[in-house]
């Protein structure tokens, strides 16, 4: 923290992550909704940093033994935090601790009980096709690569291990028809739930109503839904949700996070986003507390 009461974060992410996604929408609805301020407010200053899994930037050394041992992202590191949170939903609830209009006090238990329902449907499952079978071709080999060289150190080789027996064990089951369709009926179930709350509230341009305005779950499943849609499944999504979704892609806020691109990051998406380093500081300003 500076001596103006502001603090410095970094938030790695991959562009094409889904839970990125979330994270950085929310950020986006934010700024959005916090760009009235005075010279007395904190700033909390939000660097984003892009690792290009597609060549195992996750798996580096010091992302696997300092950020997130899983080698997943997005994870955040805040200035005088012992720890990075290394969660999606961790990092959201962190950041409406700080703008707390996102997560309102009469709506934050629906909130937060939809959010564990949506939590809880493997990601994995509702993006690729459906197989008959776990295959093993969607597992990355790069940590394998790894781990055959001998100029590496224990705790690095230690760490991959870890990494490898959790690939192994997680990304061929989630493939496999009986999650893929278990991962779709939760789906349905949820989004039904999100769609009765929108037709309560109005079916206004907000999940809660506009008198309410932006909120986490907002910021959740406007890229739950967009990936659904990129993956081939706009049938599990109520029509009144299709159109609130395509509105919110046609704001500024989406146009930051995605600019036009599919949130599962086909061939040609990757190399139109050259994963550059440099990537603007977002400032949020932090409401003034009573």
């Amino acid at each position: 923290m500076d001596e103006r009461g502001s603090v410095n974060c970094t938030l790695y992410c991959y562009p094409f992550s889904l839970y990125s996604i979330m994270v950085r929408y929310l950020i986006q609805l934010a700024k959005r909704s916090g760009e009235s301020h005075d010279e007395t407010s904190s700033a909390l200053h939000i660097r984003e940093q892009a690792l290009d899994l597609d060549h195992d930037e996750n798996i580096a050394e010091w992302y696997l033994l300092n950020m997130n041992r899983k080698g997943q992202v997005p994870a955040m590191t805040v200035e005088g935090r012992a720890a990075p949170i290394t969660d999606s939903l961790d990092i959201s609830y962190w950041l409406c601790d700080m703008f707390p209009h996102l997560l309102p006090q009469q709506h934050e238990a629906t909130i937060r009980r939809l959010l564990r329902d949506l939590h809880a449907i493997e990601g994995i499952s509702i993006t690729i096709r459906r197989r008959e079978g776990p295959e093993e071709d969607l597992i990355d080999p790069c940590v394998d690569k790894a781990l055959a060289r001998d100029d590496i150190s224990p705790e690095y080789r230690q760490a991959l291990e870890a990494k490898k027996i959790f690939d192994d064990t997680h990304v061929p089951k989630a493939s496999h028809h009986a999650n893929v369709d278990r991962a779709e009926q939760q789906t349905v179930s949820l989004l039904d739930d999100v769609a009765r709350l929108y037709e309560q509230h109005g079916k206004g341009n907000w999940l809660i109503g506009d008198d309410i305005g932006s909120t986490l779950l907002d910021a959740q499943i406007v890229p739950f839904i967009t990936r659904l849609e990129d993956a081939g499944r706009s049938r599990l999504v109520p029509e009144v949700l299709l159109r609130y979704v395509a509105a919110r892609m046609a704001s500024p806020e989406w146009d930051v996070v995605m600019g036009g691109r599919s949130t599962i990051g086909w061939k040609e998406d990757r190399q139109v986003y050259g994963m550059s380093a440099d990537v603007p500081t977002t400032t949020l300003f932090v409401p003034r507390r009573g």
